[in-house]
């Protein structure tokens, strides 16, 4: 008896000396093997993979086909109006039990989710472009961990939150009959464009990370830097997670010398020789430093921070000029030809291309001397990988925040969703060397002063007002501020500032011109309408010939089958490649000649516009075309098509952006 009295004392004693063990550094875990998926109400479960969607899981088990393949798009729809549940089974690592602090991390949950563990509500998820963390402490057992996520279709969540609005929003490209997009925090492009097809995803498509840590962790540093008499002034902001005592502090270590320690309750400062400068391609080299930021408690490196930064300053100029309006961009001082393209998400299932489409996307600017990207508010925000790979090959990035060709509700739930949303982003990415631009939308404002919405739409006076009033005090207000609290970089509203189709468009601001294609102009326009920045303009042509026969039969290659008209999303369609065949190459004989002729024609409108836009400079100080890349293998206006494959348009800009540079 005493000795069993004994062995109890004794597991006591070592169960008290582990809840005060302080370790060093934080732990990670990921959390991605052993999921399985189900309808939810079903009890039919099949493996899942993490990160994924729920289509690309449902394919993998033979439930539904590729909506890529053949006409498959309209049979697999259900998908986006049915609830998904996803769980895991998982035992807690032993380095994770005794921490004071463990956090369950969802980089990317699509979009409306409940999440469970061990039957206790951890919470609830409603933007897809949000990190979602939840403390374990009190729910994480040893053994036998039941995670659950309940996915709710985004599709009916949409139209409750339409309904308790009270009122549409016009959403020109949502393709659905009831258009849910203004009121969903969800990648556009997901309920379809005219280059992509309406596929309404959910599912876990970021990392998913178990965190443990004691007293604080660091969980983002912003940057600042200004340079003056030959000196750069460096700010280093560090936002933690958890709580230190007061004697802790902060140690910033640039290429193994430290340059600044002191405090973690305030900015630190170090002030270095201004050499070395980061340079966009084609200006100077891309020189880059390896960064540190270390928390420290006494000797003891609690948390670490790591980066690269370049040292440079960027401006966009904005000043009226004997042209009317200038839009420059300025980099350590000097003025930039921007030569560079539009970027969309490289797949609809986002997991499905990972990492290194967006990197590949990088290389092939690079390839084409290209100095700027112009990442889309329609899709998503890019993982980091496309930063590292912007800054090493010196691509300024233009970022829209995601906010594309709808108008928004005013309700404080969805302002403060947005508020987080952008906050989080602007912090996640604000140190990077290569970020140029915030913009606030895609071609809300000229959308709504020249595209007739109110008529379309039956717009009211009063809801006109309304809808107005939420617009400038999203765009125009609220997100011009939150942005400033955290970063120093040029903002703009709305993307594009003019209207094509007048002089006046072409004085002022950046300007989308679409005169050709929408407008049914000739190639030569290109000519006549260049813009003091032309962040977008273009012309369709269908992807290669190999990569349509990948995801076609013979048949469905015939002509004028269903599969032609699953590929051309476009309202114009193929009769605007056709006219302007015949007037630039001749008739078009067959369905692959059309193919082959739209490409021929894009090449061609391209390398037009491009050298148009340059011949103006300095009234035009950049061309930015729609679009380098492709979701899915259908018809649109990229330079490279789904599958990697450059069009003949690819190689006719590398060559124009060459002469360019």
């Amino acid at each position: 008896m005493r000795t069993t009295v004994w062995i109890m004392l004794a597991m006591l004693v070592a169960s008290c000396g582990r809840s005060k063990v302080h370790h060093h550094a934080e732990v990670r875990h990921s959390l991605h093997s052993g999921w399985t998926f189900s309808e939810t109400g079903t009890d039919v479960w099949h493996p899942a993979e993490v990160p994924g969607t729920v289509h690309t899981d449902l394919m993998r088990a033979g439930l539904i086909p590729d909506p890529y393949h053949g006409t498959n798009i309209d049979s697999v729809q259900w998908v986006g109006e049915r609830d998904w549940t996803y769980r895991i089974q998982f035992d807690a690592p032993e380095d994770l039990l005794d921490r004071e602090h463990v956090l369950l991390e969802f980089e990317g949950l699509d979009t409306y989710a409940s999440v469970s563990l061990n039957a206790v509500p951890l919470g609830d998820t409603y933007n897809m472009h949000r990190t979602w963390r939840f403390p374990l402490q009190h729910v994480l057992r040893g053994q036998g961990n039941l995670l659950e996520i309940r996915f709710r279709s985004a599709m009916r969540m949409g139209e409750e939150l339409l309904t308790a609005y009270g009122r549409s929003l016009p959403a020109d490209n949502d393709q659905g009959a009831v258009k849910v997009a203004p009121f969903v925090r969800k990648a556009g492009v997901h309920f379809g464009w005219d280059f992509a097809p309406r596929l309404v995803t959910s599912g876990i498509w970021r990392a998913v990370t178990l965190r443990g840590w004691d007293g604080a962790r660091i969980q983002q540093v912003r940057i600042a830097q200004h340079a003056s008499e030959g000196m750069r002034t460096l700010a280093f902001h560090a936002q933690l997670d958890g709580a230190l005592p007061p004697d802790a502090r902060l140690r910033v270590v640039m290429d193994n010398e430290i340059i600044s320690e002191g405090s973690h309750v305030a900015p630190l400062t170090a002030v270095i020789p201004d050499t070395g400068l980061w340079w966009p391609a084609g200006y100077g080299e891309q020189q880059l430093r390896d960064l540190r930021v270390e928390l420290l408690e006494g000797d003891v490196i609690r948390s670490t921070w790591d980066g690269r930064i370049g040292l440079r300053d960027i401006e966009l100029r904005q000043e009226p000029d004997s042209f009317g309006t200038s839009f420059t961009f300025l980099v350590n001082g000097r003025p930039i030809f921007a030569l560079g393209a539009n970027v969309v998400p490289p797949d609809q299932f986002l997991p499905r291309a990972g990492d290194s489409a967006w990197i590949a996307l990088v290389e092939a600017m690079r390839d084409s001397h290209m100095n700027m990207a112009r990442v889309w508010g329609g899709g998503v925000y890019a993982p980091d990988v496309f930063f590292d790979a912007c800054d090493e090959a010196g691509i300024l990035v233009w970022q829209d925040l995601m906010f594309a060709n709808t108008m928004v509700p005013d309700d404080e739930a969805f302002m403060d969703n947005v508020r987080q949303e952008v906050e989080e982003q602007v912090g996640r990415l604000q140190h990077r060397t290569s970020l140029a631009l915030w913009c606030g939308n895609n071609e809300i404002d000229v959308a709504w002063h020249n595209w007739g919405w109110q008529h379309s739409w039956s717009i009211t006076p009063d809801d006109s007002t309304r809808m107005w009033n939420a617009y400038q005090g999203l765009f125009e207000q609220k997100l011009p501020a939150w942005i400033a609290a955290l970063d120093d970089r040029p903002y703009i509203p709305t993307s594009p500032l003019s209207n094509w189709g007048n002089s006046e468009g072409l004085r002022h601001g950046d300007l989308h011109y679409w005169g050709v294609w929408h407008g049914d102009a000739l190639f030569e326009t290109f000519q006549s309408n260049v813009g003091r920045f032309v962040s977008e303009y273009g012309f369709q042509s269908y992807p290669v010939w190999e990569t349509l026969a990948e995801y076609a039969s013979e048949d469905d290659l015939a002509e004028h089958t269903q599969f032609w008209r699953t590929r051309q999303l476009s309202y114009k369609g193929d009769a605007a490649i056709e006219r302007l065949a015949q007037h630039y190459l001749g008739p078009v004989r067959d369905r692959r000649d059309l193919v082959e002729k739209s490409q021929e024609l894009q090449a061609l409108a391209y390398a037009m516009a491009i050298d148009a836009h340059w011949a103006e400079r300095p009234r035009c100080m950049g061309t930015l075309l729609w679009q380098l890349n492709d979701v899915w293998p259908g018809a649109s206006w990229s330079i490279i098509d789904h599958k990697g494959r450059r069009k003949p348009a690819f190689h006719a800009v590398r060559e124009a952006y060459g002469r360019a540079r």
